[in-house]
């Protein structure tokens, strides 16, 4: 069994405790250094996939194709 470790996007501390969960059902967790209070792991997508995103476009591929690719929707590609 694998465990993971996360810590606080704000202040980077591992001192994190678990604080219910958003309306979608992703577990929420507080930090007890800084307050901050949310999803940790999110879903986004940072600024170097975004740009393999666009080169893969660029590159004549389709939606679909690019999509499929990353693991992600057609319509993620168009944003």
């Amino acid at each position: 069994m694998i465990s993971e470790i996360f810590k606080c996007r704000k202040y980077g501390s591992f001192n994190l405790v678990k604080n219910d969960s958003n309306r979608v059902g992703n577990p929420k967790s507080k930090c007890k250094d800084c307050g901050f209070s949310g999803v940790i792991k999110t879903k986004r997508l940072d600024e170097s996939t975004k740009s393999k995103l666009a080169n893969a476009y660029q590159e004549r591929s389709s939606l679909r194709g690019v999509g499929r690719i990353f693991g992600i929707s057609h319509q993620t590609v168009l944003t």
